[in-house]
């Protein structure tokens, strides 16, 4: 792949060659693609982003929130090439569910998790495919089957985190509290750190737990990770304003997005 820092036009926007489809392998002299070597223990992933700046996404691992149509034809290339791909078969369902073609999106989300069952970010995909349709009982469902590969993992990365994250804010809808506290702090603890698991915890403490001050201990954390969330940026604002009356300080939080210098 190029180097992180190199950029090219990708439908109407300057986007990293990191965020892009992976460079395809040429075919070797015996007409098969030799296998690219991966870091241990990592996944790869094939996922085609849109440009979105990082202050704007509340859930950068989310297929729903990272997709959108002008992406169409460049899944459907990628697909083509590479028809078993969980992350592209994933990434398809969701352009379906867009276009509102709810019965080949989720047969294309179910070939994604077929295709790869560590896949996080394709699960989470099909959990929220099935909320967004107003199909709780199988969401719940095809969550739990998730869970059974991402939780036996000692340290969550991004995808898995971002999946927890998304079956804790579900169990939480569904009334089980003790069960959604029990997954936030495995995400908070053995998980990738991010403004939104940090943020969405310091939320269910403070307005299901009662707890307000632990609660904005994690609203600052979620607040202070970089490059900054203008939501959790402004709610920690909010939060000083409203509990501790400092209206100094909350200016700054709410300065901090557009002061930000990568």
């Amino acid at each position: 792949m190029g180097c992180c820092g190199s950029k090219e036009k990708y439908n109407g926007g300057d986007v990293p060659k990191s965020q892009r489809l992976d460079n395809r392998p040429t075919n070797d002299v015996n007409g098969k693609q030799p296998q690219r070597q991966q870091p241990p223990n990592k996944r790869k992933n094939n996922t085609i982003r849109k440009a979105v700046p990082a202050s704007q996404q509340n859930n950068p691992t989310s297929l729903f929130e990272i997709t959108d149509l002008s992406l169409k034809n460049d899944i459907i290339e990628g697909l083509q090439e590479q028809p078993q791909d969980s992350d592209l078969l994933a990434q398809y369902g969701v352009l379906l569910s867009m276009e509102g073609k709810n019965k080949e999106a989720e047969e294309s989300l179910k070939k994604a998790v077929e295709a790869d069952s560590d896949n996080s970010r394709a699960w989470q995909a099909y959990g929220e495919f099935l909320e967004r349709t107003n199909n709780p009982k199988k969401a719940k469902e095809i969550y739990g089957e998730a869970y059974k590969h991402a939780a036996p993992k000692i340290a969550l990365d991004e995808d898995d985190s971002s999946l927890l994250l998304s079956y804790a804010i579900f169990i939480q809808k569904s009334g089980d509290i003790d069960k959604a506290e029990k997954l936030y702090k495995r995400i908070v603890t053995s998980g990738a750190r991010s403004s939104n698991s940090l943020g969405r915890y310091g939320l269910f403490l403070m307005e299901v737990k009662k707890d307000v001050e632990k609660g904005g201990i994690y609203l600052k954390d979620a607040a202070d990770i970089d490059p900054p969330s203008a939501e959790w940026c402004t709610r920690y604002s909010n939060y000083l304003k409203t509990y501790k009356k400092d209206e100094f300080e909350a200016s700054k939080y709410q300065k901090r997005v557009s002061l930000y210098v990568n």
